[in-house]
């Protein structure tokens, strides 16, 4: 059973000495925690390219950028390489846009286990932010 999880604010798309990973803060129905959640190279360079532009006005500020806990999976043919897409709200003042991008099978694997098996932020403290400050 999943549990309905509300979509997770990004706080950074970065790279350090560990690697490349994203920032996100996640509301989860026993408190709020922020994790880091490593990327491989091309879902790092398609995330960071969505949360790199402003998609409204470029002169306007207090953008905020959510992931959708969700990835969708499509092929073109029946045993063709399949391709998975994950979604991101950009959000500024009140408007909003959905903005979906290209990530990896890994990513979405990811995306699925946190939906189907992480139900507190027990389950997730391997990727608390704390931990990597260390």
């Amino acid at each position: 059973m999943s549990i309905n999880l509300d979509n997770f604010r990004i706080v950074e798309v970065s790279k350090d000495k560990v690697g490349l990973y994203i920032k996100l803060d996640v509301q989860l129905p026993d408190g709020d925690c922020i994790i880091r959640w490593d990327l491989d190279d091309f879902t790092y360079k398609q995330i960071k390219e969505v949360v790199s532009r402003k998609h409204f006005d470029s002169l306007a500020i207090n953008y905020l950028y959510e992931i959708v806990p969700y990835v969708s999976t499509y092929q073109e043919k029946t045993k063709s390489q399949p391709y998975y897409r994950g979604v991101i709200r950009c959000i500024q003042g009140n408007r909003a846009a959905r903005i979906e991008y290209p990530c990896s099978e890994r990513f979405a694997g990811n995306m699925e286990w946190f939906r189907k098996e992480v139900k507190k932020v027990e389950d997730i403290k391997h990727l608390v932010w704390e931990n990597f400050l260390n």
